[in-house]
């Protein structure tokens, strides 16, 4: 090759050398803060409008927002206890632009008690973090015979009680309370929300149902609904003057062991999750924005302000709980008698 052509040559292959040298920088991974800015997240609820879960999500939005430097957007998916949502956000791409604030409870229910229509393994969802978990309390419509939980354990009628789905949190809890109370009850479903069982009460369609507190407390306001028991042993922050069922009555210890199995799953609460799959560095950046949002003073007053508290738990500690309710120490023969009373003997 004559001796110019050779010097082209060389000028070419350095020039080429310093500018990959120079886009090199540009090519590094891109971190998961500059992933979000500007994208458009899905927070995803099964819970109709006007629900708790579309309130919790409207209000976190915002503040997910301002962490994430994205738009985050609240949808909807009500439907078959939540399990709709679930179903879809179990299948959703594992992009980190789906997140879900999920019926934690519920769906270890579900899991266990093998509610049809299941089709996630809630284990093997990444939580984010849990949003909240609260006390749920016994409300009747006024009018009604039962003005306190003494009355309500007395009843010799059928007591008939307001519900979405079978696990969707106020049929599983009103099923473990009437089984540990020896009532005779029957347990309405198909209500399209909790606010729709909710007005039913109000109406007198059934005579109560079982609600978190921070429900609980919008219904009392004006006597809309009466609430007469906490289904614990834990009193409510928001309605401290609520008695709870063990100071009430007397609980004999197989009616304690199902109430305290149903309040260890309440503990569970409102989950943040997102789909199978997620890219582990943009699941501990979304920890660490939900851990900041949930521990913001100034976003847990307005989430107080507004009757929905905020009680925010550790990703580790929530999934641990998890896996201990599903692992099978429960026992096979406790686990059919949990399904049978949860699935069957209200309905």
């Amino acid at each position: 090759m004559p001796p110019a052509l050779r010097h082209r040559w060389a000028i070419r292959a350095f020039t080429a050398l310093c500018l990959a040298v120079a886009a090199a920088p540009s090519a590094r991974a891109e971190t998961p803060a500059e992933f979000y800015r500007g994208k458009t997240v899905r927070l995803v609820n099964g819970g109709a409008a006007g629900s708790g879960y579309d309130l919790y999500s409207r209000m976190l939005a915002p503040w997910l927002a301002k962490e994430m430097g994205a738009n985050v957007i609240v949808e909807s998916r009500p439907g078959a206890g939540m399990l709709t949502a679930m179903n879809h956000v179990w299948t959703a791409p594992p992009d980190g632009l789906t997140l879900m604030l999920a019926p934690g409870e519920g769906a270890v229910l579900a899991k266990l008690t093998d509610e049809p229509g299941v089709r996630f393994d809630l284990t093997k969802f990444p939580i984010l973090a849990r949003v909240n978990t609260a006390p749920r309390v016994l409300i009747v419509n006024p009018k009604g015979p039962y003005r306190t939980m003494a009355d309500f354990a007395a009843s010799k009628k059928q007591i008939f009680i307001g519900a979405n789905g079978k696990t969707d949190g106020a049929s599983d809890t009103s099923a473990v309370l009437c089984h540990a109370l020896k009532l005779n009850c029957k347990i309405m479903i198909g209500y399209p929300s909790s606010k729709e069982f909710a007005m039913a009460a109000m109406r007198g369609e059934v005579d109560g149902t079982v609600l978190v507190d921070d429900s609980a407390s919008r219904y009392s306001e004006g006597e809309q609904l009466r609430p007469i028991g906490v289904t614990s042993r834990e009193h409510s922050s928001l309605m401290p003057d609520v008695p709870t069922v063990f100071e009430v009555l007397k609980i004999d210890t197989e009616a304690a062991w199902w109430l305290d199995f149903r309040e260890d799953v309440r503990k569970i609460g409102r989950l943040l999750i997102v789909p199978p799959g997620t890219d582990p560095e943009r699941i501990a950046f979304l920890r660490s924005v939900s851990r900041k949002v949930l521990n913001d003073p100034e976003a847990v007053a307005e989430f107080a302000a507004r009757f929905q508290p905020v009680l925010y738990g550790e990703p580790e500690e929530v999934g641990a709980l998890v896996k201990r309710v599903l692992d099978g120490s429960l026992g096979a023969e406790r686990i059919k008698e949990i399904k049978y009373v949860i699935t069957e003997q209200y309905y």
